[in-house]
């Protein structure tokens, strides 16, 4: 029985995402779904600009941004009692094209994209069309897991079809557990999860309505607050026309059960509205990471090793970053260039970012509930209400950080990994609205625009690249020399002008085929293969500086 090199389970986002990148890489990989492959309830619906980037890197992130909001409608947040009722704050902020245009938000200026609204239904069948091209990756729907178990050589799946019962055994050089919240490999290996638990608890509510935002003055926007005690919850505009989903918050004393739908959506509206309910799913909120996103021959990602409070927009993203550091690296070794720390690595660099981006979405999520008890019982005497609405507004306008997060999505930073060579620099402030490019190690490799709409991320592929600032002959020459001893794929790309010289900061930066840098300095080693053997992991950066 031959051994596949990689065996991901869950056809969600993640999983679909992890397979992108195994497939880009040519590795052999199957990923196996337990449904039938399309889930249409858009659960997630922000696409960070790190994730566009990824998408960017893989060829769909003009097909990704086609299924959700035009890049013309209005980024507004709307608070209200009732969507029918008076306004009582709103957060405004660029549409895509404006920003574009006029960049006044800083992350126009530090990635191709800014705010992209994509459901994550259209984000999945983006990933699923994409998945299909791929000759290496074989997807398989309908596939439950009754069993795994790790052999000296491999794991061992029986994996039992759907449809027809019949059962096969599967043998995998590595698994990925991306099946979601309630992930069977994760509690088969006893793998605890730390934080908080049962924040909230809502019912999502997905509807089709063509005469929504022509029922209510507020004009377009992508969030609509319904702040009440009686049917409290988010409006969330999936498609700029019809398509919403309604996050409906359950009281303490409520159970989703007791929810009805239609009712629902009328009493956060505050009038009648004609409407089709496409599908109900309830959900909890949580702040949950996995103590372990390693297990000998297994990995976790997404859901799996991470649950997320939606304030903020920071799961599913979280998750694809998972896919993408995990997946290069199970490549590298499968290809026969990485080494063990590679692998190893992975925890080291995801877990803490899980920690620091689940810790951010639960603060967002419980500083601005209270403004759902306030703008409740917000009095109907007129001064009282305007001083009401005053302090309302006070409050809500410090929540700012919940809907422009670009310090979250492109400031993340993998410190001390054991797989980049780090230089001793200070960190830049870790700030949930303010990103400040750096090449430092461990960082992401600034964007800076090379030409119309080429960017400096667009230089990084499969392999590593060593980005040369203002080369002349000589720099140029040891480039090449430096790269022909690598022993991974490499490449080297020449830059220059003062934008790059300033967001580069020196004349060298070896950045990872995650878009990570790894290394950086003003000249090039004289000797190269230890940092090599750092960057891929066959020795850990702290066991070089333990013997240098």
């Amino acid at each position: 029985m031959s051994i596949i090199p990689v065996v991901i389970v869950g056809g969600g986002p993640v999983g679909l995402s992890l397979a992108t990148e195994l497939g880009a890489h040519g590795v052999e990989c199957l990923l196996l779904e337990k449904g039938s492959g399309a889930n249409h309830h858009p659960r997630a619906n922000v696409v960070a600009a790190r994730t566009m980037e990824f998408f960017r890197r893989w060829g769909i992130a003009e097909r990704v941004a086609e299924t959700g909001l035009p890049d013309d409608y209005p980024t507004e947040i709307i608070f209200t009692n009732r969507i029918k009722d008076e306004e009582l704050f709103r957060f405004s902020f660029p549409t895509q094209a404006g920003a574009r245009l006029h960049p006044s938000d800083a992350s126009m200026l530090a990635s191709p994209y800014f705010k992209t609204s994509a459901g994550q239904d259209g984000v999945e069948q983006v990933l699923r069309q994409h998945v299909a091209t791929l000759k290496s990756v074989t997807v398989r729907y309908n596939a439950n897991i009754v069993a795994t178990q790790e052999k000296p050589d491999c794991v061992e799946l029986t994996v039992e079809n759907g449809d027809s019962g019949q059962r096969q055994v599967i043998r995998a050089r590595y698994v990925a557990a991306c099946d979601g919240g309630k992930s069977a490999i994760r509690t088969q290996l006893d793998i605890g999860m730390t934080g908080k638990s049962d924040l909230g608890r809502f019912v999502s509510i997905y509807i089709k309505s063509p005469e929504f935002n022509k029922r209510h003055n507020k004009g377009f926007a992508t969030l609509y607050w319904a702040l009440n005690d009686h049917a409290p919850g988010i409006f969330i505009a999936i498609d700029g026309k019809e398509r919403f989903t309604f996050q409906r918050s359950l009281r303490p004393d409520e159970d989703g059960s007791s929810i009805e739908p239609n009712t629902a959506i009328r009493d956060a509206f505050g009038g009648d509205l004609q409407f089709e309910i496409l599908s109900v799913q309830p959900w909890r909120a949580h702040a949950l990471v996995a103590d372990r996103y390693r297990h000998g021959r297994y990995f976790l990602a997404g859901d799996a090793a991470h649950l997320f409070v939606p304030t903020g927009g920071f799961g599913m993203n979280t998750g694809i970053g998972d896919s993408v550091d995990l997946g290069w690296k199970l490549a590298a070794v499968v290809n026969g260039w990485g080494g063990e720390q590679l692998l190893d690595s992975y925890e080291f660099e995801r877990r803490p970012i899980a920690v620091r981006n689940t810790s951010e979405a639960a603060d967002n999520y419980l500083a601005i509930m209270p403004a759902f008890r306030d703008a409740a019982t917000l009095p109907a005497e007129p001064s009282a209400r305007a001083a009401g609405i005053a302090k309302l507004t006070e409050d809500l306008t410090k929540q700012r950080k919940h809907f422009s997060a670009t310090g979250i999505h492109l400031g993340y930073r993998y410190e001390n990994s054991p797989v980049c060579w780090h230089d001793g620099s200070p960190a830049t402030a870790d700030d949930p609205q303010i990103y400040v490019p750096t090449t430092r190690p461990g960082s992401r490799a600034p964007h800076s625009w090379l030409s119309e709409n080429r960017s400096t991320i667009d230089l990084f592929g499969l392999g590593f690249t060593l980005v040369v600032v203002d080369a002349g002959d000589p720099e140029r020459a040891a480039a090449r020399s430096f790269a022909s001893k690598a022993p991974f794929p490499i490449k080297v790309e020449v830059v220059g002008g003062d934008e790059i010289r300033k967001l580069y900061q020196v004349s060298f930066v070896l950045v990872r085929p995650d878009g990570m840098v790894a290394w950086r300095g003003m000249q090039l080693p004289d000797n190269p293969h230890p940092l090599f053997d750092v960057v891929r992991g066959v020795h850990s950066s702290a066991k070089v500086a333990a013997v240098s």
